[in-house]
């Protein structure tokens, strides 16, 4: 996912961490970037700088990050204060606040009916971003081609993607990798 990503195949696993206690496990896998989900402005420049570290990058949700404001002072937070490498949002103002900042953006796009599905084949042409992540996982497998013949580019799956069979069924579908937080998962290769 990020530039100095290592792994077996193409297909990336994104260890994405809610609780604290699994950062270490997130850390000591062969993936090289990890997504914290579980953290507030209390303890993100602190886990973080634990990734960095370790040789990781950090992603984050910023409409999961407990405490942040939701304004440019507060994306330019996440970039200077706690460094993080990208971040995933589902706003379209928002992604276009976080554009400039040198982290790569994310676009969240949650598959809940046809309306949001048309909807966001609407708008991903008005918002700069360098991945989209499509969830659940059930749809996402559904509307890859359909988004893929809007915007050419990274996509990830993630929203109970917590089997193997799962992980597979991605890779094969043509996603860049999946973002999961079941520790089971963090560590599976596959083939190129």
């Amino acid at each position: 996912m990020m530039e100095n990503e290592k792994n077996t195949s193409n297909f990336k696993i994104i260890p994405s961490v809610k609780e604290v206690k699994y950062l270490k496990k997130a850390i000591q896998s062969d993936n090289l970037c990890i997504q914290l989900t579980g953290v507030h402005i209390g303890n993100l420049q602190q886990l973080s700088h634990i990734c960095h570290q370790a040789g990781k990058t950090v992603i984050v949700n910023h409409e999961l990050v407990d405490g942040l404001g939701k304004d440019r002072i507060a994306f330019q937070m996440l970039k200077k204060l706690y460094h993080v490498d990208g971040i995933i949002g589902s706003s379209i103002t928002k992604l276009h606040m976080m554009k400039g900042l040198n982290v790569k953006v994310i676009y969240r796009i949650t598959l809940m009916d046809s309306i949001s599905v048309d909807n966001a084949l609407k708008t991903i042409n008005e918002v700069k971003f360098d991945a989209i992540e499509l969830r659940p996982y059930y749809h996402a497998i559904e509307f890859l081609p359909t988004f893929k013949k809007v915007w050419d580019g990274e996509y990830y799956v993630a929203g109970f993607v917590n089997t193997e069979e799962k992980l597979k069924k991605c890779k094969e579908a043509g996603f860049s990798g999946a973002m999961t937080s079941t520790v089971e998962l963090w560590n599976k290769k596959f083939e190129k």
